[in-house]
């Protein structure tokens, strides 16, 4: 039971970082996820659709029809459950269904009865959200009613990584994941054909301590867009900044070795000019080497390598205005 729940909880630290590298949360409405709610009610002939996000403790609407909030509490809702499943969720009836009967919005208003739901998969096979049709009535829907769903909800997925690769990082103009996986896999091409050796450095912020310690920042994401942004303007190309989720990032250092990395990073620490600044991060460094096949494989080892970082304490930096980063370990 107990490596159970060790392999849940490690499940859904990679399930919320499959969602948060698309950036997508609490974002405006956009038309080319509208287009798709709005076919799903014309086809289904439904008075409720959602794409649904699930994101931490809460079910994040991107796009709605039939409801006004935005998000509500993610336990006990019926897209919680429908993640947890391969294949498309369907209860035509939720009033002699077990695990819904009793549902509070099967029981009151708005008196659900039927259910459609479709997981949102990653190209990498992680369940992020749903797209699901609603209904007050009981319904049976036919092999190609739920076939058109499943259809629209692939398209939710492309229209995501679409997104994804066309826009840099709103909120610290880092490179969006995908766009830094292009740089990433051109540096593997590299290697394959020269020889010619990089680095992934990735670091994790610690904003808590930062903003604790640091004097006129009004937010954790006002000094966290301060250091990316810095970053950003004292690498040459074609290395390169990405947010790979949440406080976590990548800088790709071409033609670099791990040694050399380690050198250029500190002197990059210490160029960032920071007035009062006191920088907590995790920090660790992944060479490029034959087992490398594509960027998931590099980015799976830098998060393995930070991971023991964390947990050792071994290239944790903390550096304090004036004076020098340490970066040997």
């Amino acid at each position: 039971m107990k490596i159970d729940r060790i392999f849940q909880f490690e499940a859904e630290i990679a399930r919320q970082f499959a969602l948060e590298r698309y950036d997508v949360l609490d974002t405006v409405e956009e038309y080319r996820f509208d287009q798709i709610t709005m076919a799903v009610k014309s086809a289904l002939d439904v008075p409720i659709v959602a794409i649904s996000l699930l994101d931490g403790k809460r079910l994040w609407f991107k796009s709605k029809i039939g409801f006004e909030a935005s998000e509500v509490p993610r336990d006990n809702t019926f897209c919680n459950h429908a993640i947890g499943q391969n294949c498309s969720m369907i209860i035509e009836d939720a009033t002699l269904d077990p695990k819904f009967k009793d549902h509070p919005s099967v029981t009151a208003f708005p008196f659900l009865r039927s259910y459609v739901g479709v997981p949102l998969t990653t190209p990498d096979g992680h369940n992020i959200g749903t797209l699901s049709a609603l209904d007050v009535v009981p319904r049976q829907l036919g092999h190609s009613k739920i076939e058109l769903i499943e259809q629209l909800a692939e398209l939710v997925i492309h229209e995501l990584e679409l997104r994804q690769q066309t826009a840099k990082d709103r909120l610290t103009g880092a490179l969006t994941r995908s766009g830094f996986s292009v740089a990433v896999q051109k540096a593997i091409s590299l290697y394959n054909r020269q020889k010619i050796e990089s680095t992934l450095v990735l670091f994790d912020a610690d904003l808590n301590k930062m903003v604790t310690h640091h004097s006129g920042c009004g937010s954790g994401n006002a000094l966290l867009r301060k250091i990316v942004q810095s970053l950003i303007a004292h690498l040459t190309a074609p290395n390169c900044v990405g947010r790979m989720g949440g406080t976590q990032f990548a800088v790709l250092l071409t033609a670099t070795t791990r040694a050399e990395a380690k050198v250029l990073t500190e002197d990059l620490l210490n160029i960032m000019e920071f007035r009062n600044a006191r920088l907590f991060l995790d920090i660790s460094f992944s060479e490029i080497s034959p087992a490398i096949g594509i960027c998931d494989d590099w980015l799976k080892q830098a998060n393995i390598d930070l991971n023991v970082v964390k947990g050792s304490g071994s290239h944790q930096i903390y550096l304090e205005s004036g004076k020098r980063a340490d970066c040997t370990g």
